[in-house]
């Protein structure tokens, strides 16, 4: 059996898989000195690896292109495309998200509660998880005004499952479940494998965890579960990211 086939169609498979996301997590994660810019040729080969079609890149690309996300230059018979000026600020306006190993929001999050029976307009401008229509779950370091409302801490120690529930989807949680399994499987068994391999498992978990980092309620989950299976999963694919390189268009082959 080959391993690192199984570990790859077992990433690809956790949920549908749109290419577009895909390539934005790409372009997100070359590697600077590779000039964050990849082939028509290179894309296919990393994507056809992973198990998409030639067919979804194309209508990607278009896609991402239209959108404003990357741009596309000439080279000889092929086709160069990099992230535009829009889609690097993007990208760099949620890496730090992506990529950290710490906790985000340290001081924590508390409960804000506005006696008021509609949702005013601070509320709804107030970062953070509407919870009901007068609660907000918000961190501490993010409360820019909380006159005529109540915050509250609580034990954490101590949540209730509805309360969960109303942070984060439970799908969420069993797909975390999955990643760390397959998380713990990378340690217990990946050893060096071809570059294209390597590219491959890099890019599904770090995209996996790329679409969970950009969700505020999973920061907040972090927070309340500290050894919870969202926490586990930020643990893990971070260390795996420390492990495999960034992605470099030599590995595309």
């Amino acid at each position: 059996m080959n391993t690192v086939r199984t570990l790859i169609e077992d990433l690809a498979s956790i949920e549908t898989l749109k290419t577009w996301s895909l390539i934005v997590t790409m372009f997100g994660d070359l590697d600077e000195d590779d000039l964050q810019s990849l082939s028509g040729k290179e894309i296919g080969s990393l994507l056809g690896h992973i198990g998409i079609k030639p067919e979804a890149v194309r209508v990607a690309l278009h896609r991402l292109k239209k959108d404003g996300w990357i741009y596309a230059t000439k080279s000889g018979r092929e086709v160069e495309y990099s992230l535009s000026q829009n889609g690097l600020l993007e990208t760099a306006a949620v890496y730090d998200d992506v990529y950290r190993r710490t906790v985000k929001y340290t001081n924590g999050w508390k409960l804000l509660l506005d006696g008021k029976d509609q949702v005013n307009e601070s509320n709804r401008s107030q970062v953070g998880i509407q919870l009901f229509k007068n609660i907000v779950l918000t961190p501490q370091s993010l409360i820019r005004d909380d006159r005529g409302k109540m915050d509250i801490d609580f034990d954490r120690s101590n949540v209730p499952s509805w309360f969960v529930d109303r942070i984060i989807p439970s799908h969420i949680i069993d797909i975390a479940d999955q990643l760390n399994t397959l998380a713990f499987y990378f340690d217990a068994e990946f050893k060096s494998e071809g570059s294209l391999d390597n590219a491959a498992v890099r890019l599904l978990f770090l995209h996996h965890w790329r679409k969970m980092a950009l969700r505020e309620n999973t920061w907040a989950h972090i927070w309340l579960f500290e050894t919870g299976p969202i926490a586990q999963c930020h643990a893990q694919i971070t260390g795996i990211l420390q492990r495999l390189p960034k992605l470099r268009s030599t590995q595309f082959k």
